[in-house]
């Protein structure tokens, strides 16, 4: 049985572009919830056309408020990778997902994609699966 009362734990997901025709990138998100403050880290393979890939790791900083879940990802610098993305959230009545969007600001306007979460313990059908079809 999952504890749902806290956002702690592992968190498997997925994010994607709007515009720019990047492909999906999977992720893992190790959240800590403290009283509605979220901290964390997440490790990412970060997917690019033409089949280039980078590992990336980050921190997370960030709030729970009722259903809603703002963070900040700060990357940490390793692979060339040290911008932020702002995620903006909302938890299912189960708590057992997160979905959203991120955006990203940059010199030349922001860029902006969709992410979706789901924690890592659910059992009902393998996790990649989910995510794929909520994504799609």
């Amino acid at each position: 049985m999952t504890d749902t009362a806290t956002l702690t734990g592992v968190w498997d997901g997925l994010y994607s572009y709007s515009r720019t025709g990047q492909p999906e990138s999977p992720f893992t998100a190790i959240l800590f919830d403290s009283t509605g403050t979220l901290s964390g880290t997440i490790h990412e393979t970060m997917k690019f056309r033409g089949g280039q890939q980078i590992a990336a790791g980050a921190f997370v900083d960030g709030t729970v408020s009722g259903d809603r879940i703002v963070f900040t990802k700060t990357y940490d610098g390793a692979n060339g990778q040290s911008h932020t993305v702002a995620y903006d959230g909302t938890l299912s009545g189960d708590r057992g997902e997160i979905d959203g969007t991120w955006t990203i600001r940059s010199a030349f306007g922001p860029v902006t994609g969709r992410f979706l979460m789901i924690r890592a313990r659910r059992a009902a059908e393998p996790v990649k699966k989910r995510i794929a079809a909520k994504a799609g």
